[in-house]
């Protein structure tokens, strides 16, 4: 199986990013339930039948209630695993200029967001 990389930390937030190729993204898959917080990023072609393609370097930003910035990081692959003290955030992920903004409550269990971008043949990935 493949192994996850080093989990960063910045105060009271650690994360790791990855999840490129089966063997890791199965480890990261595996490991989901240690971390509150999934973030999945995607491309869907929008041809029908073409298969959803998973993408990596996406620039992304956590606010915490108040508006503070607490994380600002670029996924190394198309899986992030986060550890955030419990309360209310808004994540905003980026892909070649169109952002995705998305509300997320981190308490007890685990929660998972899928950030998805619709390509089109005018949207290289």
């Amino acid at each position: 199986m493949g192994t996850l990389p080093p989990a960063q930390i910045r105060g009271d937030i650690a994360w790791l990013s990855g999840g490129v190729g089966m063997s890791q993204a199965k480890a990261f898959e595996n490991a989901e339930a240690r971390y509150p917080l999934t973030l999945e990023f995607i491309l869907r072609p929008d041809r029908k039948g073409a298969p959803v393609e998973f993408t990596a370097a996406i620039p992304t930003t956590i606010t915490d209630s108040h508006g503070k910035q607490v994380l600002s990081a670029t996924s190394q692959g198309p899986f992030m695993l986060l550890r955030l003290p419990e309360g209310r955030y808004t994540v905003v992920a980026e892909h070649r200029g169109h952002k995705i903004e998305r509300h997320v409550f981190v308490g007890r269990g685990h929660h998972r967001v899928v950030f998805e971008w619709i390509i089109d043949a005018n949207m290289a990935t």
